[in-house]
């Protein structure tokens, strides 16, 4: 075997390793994500849990129901803005992506009910990495 021949394989056992960590690496970022179903229920005065706890970065998957009248399911916060409007019998499903961490109050924004309005809590709580 020559010094070239040594070399190329040199070089493709490098490419090969190269491309495996590549492979691990991607695969990591993969599997730190992951898919969040949340079911949450709004019924005067308040939603069902009252507080969702999800890991950054978790693809979150809501199915929002409303009991009794309309209710919405609103995070107003900057980087979220979530408005979705449930009714009896009329689910609601959306979903996002939990990037940024932190404490973000749910409400409901319905005038339908002023007590809803003015009582109606619950947190989405995203724990950084």
């Amino acid at each position: 075997m020559g010094v070239h021949d040594r070399t190329r394989e040199s070089r493709s056992a490098w490419w090969l390793a190269t491309a495996l960590l590549a492979g691990v690496v991607l695969a990591a970022g993969v599997v730190a994500q992951s898919k969040r179903d949340v079911n949450v229920s709004a019924r005067k005065y308040g939603f069902e849990p009252a507080e969702i706890r999800v890991q950054q970065d978790d693809l979150v998957y809501v199915t929002f129901t409303a009991e009794d009248i309309a209710h919405s399911f609103t995070i107003s916060d900057d980087h979220y803005r979530i408005d979705r409007r449930a009714e009896p019998g009329k689910p609601a499903s959306f979903r996002f992506r939990a990037d940024k961490p932190g404490t973000f109050e749910i409400r409901c924004t319905l005038t339908i009910d002023d007590r809803c309005l003015r009582d109606m809590r619950a947190k989405l709580i995203v724990v950084g990495k």
